[in-house]
């Protein structure tokens, strides 16, 4: 009988044993990290990104990694390795990527997040792992190994050099400066250049949401008309703008070039979408020929007579 009961036992332990590993569960990780965290311009940086599953390996299946998105950075290398293997008696994965990145410039430098897609078997699902954006403070190059002294002299040499040249640039720049701001006095800017110049500075073509850049070009055109021909843009509807400039010109097509520009303008803002980036890129187009169309000469300020 006692020899039945541990037969009995061992039995029932076998089968919990099987249901434990067909119910083992996946764990799965993706980490990313970058060194050194200060890297100087002549010198790599490694960004290392691990993946690591743990349960039923048979069970999950990975899409190769996209290829990492750069800032200020320079891909120069790459490799990879692979471990399988147990951890505290559990299957265990660990796939590694390592990428070698070249500074190209002083400042911060940036791996944006990365993706890797797998497919979990048992449920043919697709699942989306991301990291974190990382960041690297990139500095001023270090000495080379085996530099000897006389790079150095060359180097204080050099830089005297620098220092009196920069001082002779700085003369002739003040210098310059003084007559170039001697001749701006006497020339009035026309007003259709700052609004050119502010067209280019407050409107991005490139913008993900289109309806921000949409709201500055309808303001950028409701004052310009209201200081160039005193329209009162400003608080009216679009309609009433297009007729008040109506009178004001004789050129048909810049009055539907206005009109064009500011309803197009309204329909985005009031609908609540994102505005089409071509669309954009045709209002954009219709502002800037407007602003050229009306361009005048430069008038020049005659000198007060003493």
């Amino acid at each position: 009988m006692r020899y039945t009961s541990v037969l009995i036992c061992l039995i029932a332990f076998s089968f919990a044993g099987q249901i434990a590993r067909a119910q083992e569960s996946l764990e799965i990780k993706l980490n990313a990290s970058i060194s050194p965290q200060e890297t100087p311009l002549n010198r790599a940086a490694t960004c290392v990104v691990q993946l690591t599953w743990r349960g039923d390996l048979s069970q999950v299946e990975f899409d190769p990694p996209e290829a990492p998105r750069l800032s200020n950075f320079k891909l120069t290398g790459s490799a990879s390795s692979n471990w399988v293997g147990l951890e505290n008696g559990v299957n265990t994965a660990i796939k590694t990527f390592e990428y070698t990145l070249k500074p190209e410039g002083l400042g911060m430098g940036y791996v944006e997040p990365l993706r890797v897609s797998y497919l979990d078997k048992r449920t043919n699902e697709k699942h989306d792992l991301h990291t974190t954006r990382l960041s690297v403070q990139i500095i001023d190059a270090v000495a080379e190994p085996g530099e000897t002294p006389l790079g150095l002299i060359f180097g204080i040499v050099a830089g005297l050099a620098m220092v009196g040249g920069l001082a002779y640039f700085y003369w002739q720049t003040r210098k310059q400066k003084a007559e170039r701001a001697r001749q701006a006095a006497q020339i009035a800017k026309p007003i259709e250049e700052e609004f050119l110049e502010e067209l280019q500075a407050s409107v991005d073509l490139n913008a993900l949401d289109a309806k921000e850049a949409f709201t500055a070009l309808s303001k950028l055109l409701r004052n310009y008309l209201q200081k160039r021909f005193d329209i009162p843009a400003q608080g009216i509807t679009s309609a009433e703008v297009v007729a008040a400039f109506r009178p004001l010109t004789a050129d048909l097509n810049q009055v539907m070039q206005v009109e064009e520009v500011l309803q197009t303008s309204d329909v985005v803002k009031f609908s609540g979408a994102g505005g089409d980036p071509s669309r954009l890129a045709r209002a954009y187009a219709l502002t800037e020929n407007f602003l050229r169309a009306n361009l005048k000469p430069a008038e020049i300020v005659a000198p007060a007579v003493k």
